[in-house]
């Protein structure tokens, strides 16, 4: 009984994982991808931001080299803009 109600969850996200990766899909396909902006302030340093959406915790706040920022980004799979 309590395996049939596990099985059921498990089947459900599996069935939202996959539709979440085929609207990722077209939205990459359609050119509808937001891509995080890395912006410079005045004093030097760098941000990053999303045009809409919020940025992941560990990309908040101020860094002192655009490379720290990109490297994240390259860990985590997160799009750069230009």
């Amino acid at each position: 009984m309590m395996d049939t109600g596990i099985s059921a969850i498990l089947e459900k996200r599996g069935a939202q994982k996959a539709a979440a990766k085929e609207r990722k899909a077209e939205r990459e396909e359609t050119g509808n991808v937001s891509a995080l902006i890395i912006d410079r302030t005045p004093a030097g340093l760098y941000t990053c931001r999303y045009p809409r959406g919020h940025v992941p915790d560990e990309l908040k706040g101020a860094f002192t080299k655009k490379a720290t920022i990109l490297s994240i980004c390259d860990r985590r799979g997160i799009l750069v803009g230009a």
